[in-house]
């Protein structure tokens, strides 16, 4: 991938919080992630689950760069060349919470950010290696601004990272137009303006994490001793949020259906036990059929020969009148016979 290629892509997440153990608790419970070290410095964690690194852990108290930004979910955006950038952002009006550090290895370098509204975001600058395609990146699926002036950071935005709006809606209430952002065709996150409603603590930078099940990852929130701050709700597209805290204060989205899928039950069974039964069902006319064919010829040796004979007669009257005539040609004989004798006498 060439270095213009990873400008204003979505590159890497930390979540800057208080607890020691992140990842083992809440995240674990609510997500399924697991914390363990990091090879290449020692006292900076990862965030993971069964596919791989999700995100890394920063310990507000521990870490220089957690202090300055404050406990919150922190994104790091691609830029060719990182000593350009801020340069482009202090002459924005931006300004540089955390200078440039290298990643141990050839991971590249990295700097941390507030623009001139004062939210804060990261700047990486990938070394020998780097993936992505301007959509966000992991369990991240959405990115969401608040400003009290959604225009002109835009604009800071597009100095820095080439974010262009794709598009507006008119939300109403105190969200007003809601601004999406991206590059090309690809919406990237979303801006609108700062309520008043909003405590100081709000992360002016939002992450949205992909669930499975919106309504029970919210569940498992207050059972992890999270809080439910907004939600559950749908949104557009069909999804459902929810905008939470978690279990030492940090605000996070989670983002999916509203249910999770059920699982697709095989179909292959069914057809086998279907097959099983017509051959039953075979079977059975089969079995009747040879006991009847067995059946009908005792019946026939008992009642054939009378009906022959009944229906001999009936069909041949004429048997019986040439059976009663042999008596009497017989008779006749023996007359002739007598009378030749008589005569034979006589003479």
């Amino acid at each position: 991938m060439s270095s213009s290629a990873v400008l204003g892509q979505y590159l890497w997440h930390e979540l800057l919080t208080t607890d020691p153990e992140a990842g083992v608790g809440f995240y674990s419970k609510v997500l399924g992630w697991s914390r363990f070290p990091y090879e290449g410095d020692a006292g900076y964690s990862m965030l993971g689950n069964a596919q791989g690194p999700v995100g890394g852990v920063r310990v507000v108290g521990k870490d220089p760069l957690a202090d300055k930004a404050g406990p919150n979910w922190l994104t790091y955006v691609g830029v060719p060349d990182l000593s350009t950038a801020l340069g482009v952002v202090e002459a924005q009006g931006g300004r540089v919470l955390h200078p440039i550090t290298e990643v141990p290895g050839s991971g590249g370098r990295y700097a941390v950010i507030a623009d001139p509204q004062g939210a804060a975001i990261g700047l990486y600058e990938p070394g020998s290696t780097a993936g992505g395609d301007g959509a966000p990146t992991g369990p991240v699926v959405w990115h969401e601004l608040t400003a009290e002036n959604p225009e002109a950071a835009l604009k800071f935005y597009n100095a820095i990272f080439g974010w262009d709006v794709v598009a507006t809606h008119q939300m109403g209430g105190n969200v007003g137009t809601y601004y999406l952002f991206g590059k090309g065709a690809t919406q990237m996150g979303g801006v609108f303006i700062r309520g008043k409603d909003l405590p100081p603590s709000w992360p002016r930078w939002l992450v949205y994490l992909n669930v499975p099940g919106v309504t029970a990852a919210a569940a498992a929130v207050v059972a992890a001793g999270g809080k439910i701050l907004n939600g559950p709700h749908q949104v557009p597209g069909g999804n459902w949020i929810v905008q939470v805290l978690d279990s030492h204060g940090i605000p996070v989205a989670l983002h999916g259906p509203k249910e999770v899928a059920k699982p697709v039950v095989a179909a292959k069974s069914k057809p086998k036990a279907k097959a099983k039964a017509k051959a039953k069902a075979k079977a059975k006319p089969k079995a009747k059929a040879k006991s009847k064919a067995k059946s009908k010829p005792k019946a026939k040796s008992r009642k054939a020969p009378k009906a022959k004979v009944a229906a001999r007669r009936k069909a041949n009257p004429a048997v019986k009148a040439k059976r009663g005539t042999k008596p009497k040609a017989k008779a006749k004989s023996k007359v002739r016979r007598k009378a030749r004798k008589a005569a034979r006498r006589g003479k």
